[in-house]
């Protein structure tokens, strides 16, 4: 990406880092104050604060619920790809407060970010861990999802002093790790993620030296944050390795993290398919080799990785891949060359076959593809309305909501291009539209002046006042 040469000069060892940050905003679910000027941390909920240093920058924080005054503890750190920062942190609260992590994330860095404005941002959070929260600022990790996860990676590689990290549903120039920083390295993909082959690439890494230091997390799903479990496990593997690294002092975290993982073992994580569960066994050898007595899962996963299912599944994987690279390409070519007629029946061939399609890795496949074709729409569509492309945005938002009819943002920027078109008819039932498919952003409508002409027509208000908040 072309960002990541951009960040090799933004950030630096931050112990001393930047100025302190004041307390500015309140928290989602309760009002949780504190003046600048008083030391006592608020301790419950997820507390906002905006920096000293640019009050235009703010970011949110979780507490662990075994937080004591006068302690340090880890951090993980945590991108949101439209920043949305309690997003992230309320998902994984339950995951911090069991391996006594702090979360904190930010409503500043999201997609579209250029490499300056991102380094200040950053630059400016590191100097919030320095200055303003309870971190050890040996175990800083920083992870996201999507675009958040490109900027968790160039954040990590930028010799910050990151300890590891978490990349969800994108992955990075393998290149660019230097073995040093970050030490532990998790990349989790989805089967149906459009962006799992850069998750598989990071397998390139895994042929240098720090192979035990690269950790690969695979599930069924499409392209979406990781579940909770999953997240859990990211802490529990950041926390051996810490414990390896005399990073961290507390060894009976250990039995906490092989009893999570005897846990997970006798449920269904991980048990659709030989090779998420090989990758599994694999990590739980990786993150705790030499410091707990897995021999069983040792075994397993020889068994595991020798045994006809799983060769079976890795044969088809890589078939399906070849495939998905023609489809995938054909589609490319029919963007702009096929009118919408031909793209609705394409599509709802394209939706039926992942409905019915009784192969797991087929259907991520064309989970896959379709994401694809989503993305690819999305980027273009942006595009082209910007730039008052009308016809052609106008066709790629007809082809939008045909590829991807359960995204709402497809059916937000269809409104957008009635309105222009001054279908005010069309416009407001698809808005209403994008309501019903979880659109919640009353605020991004009302700022959005294509719909200026709609704003004294009472079919128009009511369908805003009743997009959810």
């Amino acid at each position: 990406m072309k960002y990541y040469r951009l960040f090799t000069w933004i950030l630096f060892l931050f112990i001393g880092l930047l100025l302190s940050c004041s307390s500015n905003s309140t928290n989602k679910n309760q009002a949780v104050k504190n003046n600048a000027n008083n030391t006592a941390l608020p301790t419950s909920g997820i507390i906002d604060q905006s920096c000293l240093s640019d009050p235009n920058i703010s970011f949110s924080y979780y507490l662990p619920k075994s937080y004591t005054e006068g302690r340090k503890y880890p951090v993980l750190l945590l991108f949101d790809p439209h920043g949305d920062a309690h997003f992230a942190i309320e998902k994984y609260k339950s995951a911090a407060d069991k391996f006594e992590y702090i979360l904190m994330s930010t409503n500043a860095i999201k997609n579209g970010l250029d490499g300056e404005t991102a380094g200040h941002v950053m630059q400016s959070l590191l100097g919030s861990l320095s200055k303003q929260l309870p971190v050890n600022l040996t175990q800083l990790y920083v992870g996201g999802f999507s675009g958040g996860a490109r900027y968790a990676a160039m954040l990590a590689m930028s010799g910050s002093g990151v300890q590891g990290l978490m990349v969800a549903g994108a992955g990075f120039t393998a290149d660019n790790w230097k073995n040093l920083s970050p030490s532990v390295i998790i990349a989790v993909g989805n089967d149906g993620d459009m962006n799992l082959s850069e998750i598989l690439a990071l397998n390139d890494i895994q042929d240098k030296d720090q192979r035990s230091r690269v950790l690969i997390m695979r599930d069924k799903g499409i392209h979406e944050w990781p579940s909770l479990d999953k997240m859990q496990e990211c802490l529990a593997i950041f926390t051996a390795y810490a414990i390896r690294d005399s990073i961290e002092s507390d060894k009976k975290k250990l039995d906490l993290i092989l009893a999570m993982y005897d846990t997970l073992d006798k449920s269904d994580y991980c048990s659709t398919s030989p090779i998420h569960k090989a990758l599994f066994y694999e990590r739980i050898v990786k993150a705790l080799a030499y410091q707990k007595d897995i021999d069983k899962y040792g075994k397993s996963y020889a068994v595991m990785i020798q045994s006809s299912s799983y060769l079976s599944e890795k044969k088809l994987e890589q078939s399906l891949v070849k495939e998905e690279s023609t489809i995938k390409n054909n589609y490319y070519t029919a963007m702009g060359t096929k009118d919408t007629l031909w793209w609705y029946t394409e599509m709802q061939k394209l939706n039926s076959s992942i409905i019915n399609e009784k192969n797991n890795f087929k259907q991520a496949q064309l989970m896959r593809i379709r994401s694809g074709l989503s993305l690819m729409c999305y980027m273009n569509l942006d595009k082209t309305m910007k730039a008052n492309s009308n016809q052609d945005a106008y066709y790629l938002s007809v082809l939008y909501r045909n590829i991807d009819p359960d995204n709402s943002e497809a059916w937000f920027l269809a409104a957008v291009m009635e309105a222009r078109s001054n279908n005010k008819i069309k416009a407001i039932d698809f808005l209403s539209t994008a309501g019903k498919k979880g659109f919640n952003q009353r605020a991004r409508v009302n700022q959005t002046t294509d719909f200026n002409s709609l704003l004294g027509d009472p079919l128009f208000q009511d369908a805003v006042n009743k997009l959810p908040n």
